[in-house]
């Protein structure tokens, strides 16, 4: 299969989907493809058409508790740095076993998910170029403007604001060039000199094509590096498979029949971190108590393994009923969504025109929020509402039925990110951007229409 594309990411679906997506866009063009990732992903790389390979080195479990530690990770950079040093070991190993697979077998492309940076240095040693794809482009760091990483900032209002900017930036730089130092020896062998070249931009994303797979008119003002590429959202599921990676098909919502009717409401929270679908189990049983003319549909990305809670967890209000997974093209039949603010979700809520209501939970999520906020898509509730109780599930409640009932501008709103969500395809895009490269030998990373400088 020398000469294929090869797509790597974990086997979280907010990575993997994405990907999958690409794959399947390639596929269609013919377009030699090979989707890399660990076991668990394999049913649902099959059930895309695509071919897969297994990380034999990434144990799922492993990789598992990484993502969803015990504790929230928050802003606190002990608790990051902890992280951090628990994927080192999981990243040597998949670089030698991405190594020792190319060497028979070259693809002509690598793309990897931003959270699998060694495939870069493993491409290069190879003649290979490397591509990131990076779900969610608020992550990307940043030189100017509003940083990521920082509890959702807003943009600022005023010179004090730009001095906040300034100052967070630069504690996150530090954080970034510190991380670097106190693990400066296996990065070094990882293939990484530095957190940053001497141009700013980071060593764990390609200086080639950074595949920014969401809407430039949706981030925050600030300059983008010079290989970023926005293509558009990449929305896509896999079909459901009973057995294999999930233990139920999708459920269809409802329909509703009659002016009496309630209204649907979908609750997509497939974050990390099952504490926190816990608590949004419980605070639901509530919300729907308080809210009789709404009927609510509860996914919490469940796939086959998954420890989150079951159906047989699920409040007890008959107007809840728990689904596996969400179809993301399948959200106009909803009249509101509240979700975690995950890239994938929010960007099939746009692309849906349905209101929301976001309620981040940890890594870039605050930040992903931030940006609806500030373009009038959403309402931001914190996540300490899951943890207060009747008082709580008020406010929930109350935000819901604010959603429900938005107003004309951010019904205009949701209709003009609609229309863009429309306009932009990322699994075309990313495809486009491929397909070119494999007919040149010149780099083709570059300022993306309409990005900022």
């Amino acid at each position: 299969m020398s000469g294929h594309v090869e797509l790597i990411a974990p086997p979280f679906a907010g990575h993997l989907h994405p990907i999958l997506g690409i794959g399947v866009e390639l596929a269609a063009r013919s377009i030699p493809v090979r989707v890399t990732s660990t076991a668990a992903a394999r049913p649902r790389i099959e059930a895309a058409g695509l071919t897969a390979r297994v990380l034999e080195s990434a144990d799922d479990a492993t990789m598992t508790a990484i993502a969803d530690p015990v504790e929230r990770i928050g802003r606190r950079p002990v608790r990051l740095h902890r992280q951090f040093r628990a994927t080192l070991a999981v990243l040597a190993a998949i670089r030698d076993e991405l190594d020792d697979g190319w060497r028979p077998d070259p693809p002509a492309i690598v793309v990897a998910d931003f959270t699998l940076p060694v495939a870069g240095p493993g491409a290069a040693r190879h003649g290979i170029r490397w591509f990131t794809a990076m779900p969610s482009p608020a992550a990307i760091g940043s030189t100017d403007g509003t940083p990521a990483y920082c509890g959702g900032l807003l943009p600022p209002r005023g010179p004090a604001g730009r001095v906040r900017d300034a100052a967070a930036r630069a504690a996150v730089r530090t954080f970034k060039r510190s991380v670097f130092a106190l693990n400066a020896r296996p990065l070094r062998e990882l293939g990484f000199t530095g957190a940053f070249r001497a141009d700013g931009t980071e060593q764990a994303y390609s200086p080639d094509t950074l595949l920014a797979l969401g809407l430039a008119e949706l981030e925050l003002e600030r300059s983008w590096p010079a290989a970023v590429r926005f293509v558009g959202p990449v929305r896509y599921s896999p079909p459901g498979r009973p057995g294999a990676w999930g233990a139920r098909a999708a459920a269809a919502p409802t329909d509703g029949g009659g002016p009496d009717a309630p209204h649907r409401v979908l609750v997509a929270f497939g974050t990390h971190l099952a504490p926190e679908k816990a608590r949004l189990v419980e605070a639901l049983d509530r919300v729907a108590a308080l809210l009789p003319d709404v009927a609510f549909d509860l996914s919490l990305g469940g796939t086959a393994g998954s420890d989150a809670p079951r159906p047989d967890a699920a409040p007890a209000d008959a107007r809840v009923r728990v689904i596996d997974y969400a179809d993301y093209d399948r959200l106009d039949r909803y009249d509101a969504v509240v979700h975690h603010g995950g890239a994938g979700i929010a960007q099939a809520a746009l692309a849906a025109a349905r209101p929301a209501v976001v309620i981040p939970v940890d890594y870039d999520q605050p930040d992903v929020a931030a940006r609806l906020v500030h373009h009038d898509l959403a309402e931001r509730l914190d996540d300490r509402v899951l943890r207060a109780g009747a008082a709580g599930a008020e406010r929930l409640a109350a935000a819901v039925r604010r959603a429900l009932a938005p107003s004309a501008a951010r019904r205009a709103a949701l209709e003009r990110f609609r229309d863009a969500c429309a306009r932009n395809d990322g699994a075309v895009g990313a495809a486009d951007v491929i397909q070119q490269a494999l007919t040149t030998s010149r780099p083709v990373g570059g300022r993306t229409t309409g990005a900022r400088a």
